[in-house]
């Protein structure tokens, strides 16, 4: 098992959750930033939580959040939801110049409850699933154990 440090953990997700709030008020680069930040974050925290409970190694962003669904991390509705945004990173570092701010808004709104719901679904799965010698701690870095 690896050693998570949960103190980072809970702090990546009320990142998410301050993102996920952001969506809707921001525009042009600003949304752009909480978007790709949006995408990007979960699956970090997807990536501590394979690695912490020893699921399968992930080949793709899509295959994070696929493993996190599996696992049962996340609803099957909150991975589709997930999944829909996943495209438009495509944009944020590949084809910037011609990102369409509009579509990226209602691709977020449409799909928002996914990452607002996030946080909590993570918290849920860790509380459930969590055995009492832990892979999640307090303080250090990611070490083995």
């Amino acid at each position: 098992m690896y050693f998570v440090d949960q103190e980072v953990l809970n702090e990546k997700l009320d990142y998410i959750d301050g993102l996920a709030n952001r969506v809707e008020l921001e525009t042009g680069f600003a949304l752009e930033r909480v978007c790709h930040m949006l995408i990007e974050s979960v699956v970090d925290v997807g990536n501590m939580i394979i690695d912490g409970f020893i699921m399968r190694d992930p080949g793709s962003y899509q295959d994070v959040i696929d493993i996190l669904e599996m696992e049962h991390v996340i609803s099957t509705e909150h991975k589709v939801m997930i999944s829909n945004t996943l495209y438009l990173r495509q944009w944020f570092v590949r084809d910037y110049i011609n990102i369409k701010h509009d579509e990226v808004k209602r691709v977020f709104l449409d799909n928002i409850d996914a990452y607002q719901s996030f946080k909590e679904s993570v918290n849920t799965f860790i509380e459930k699933e969590l055995p009492p010698v832990t892979a999640f701690g307090k303080g250090g870095k990611n070490e083995k154990i």
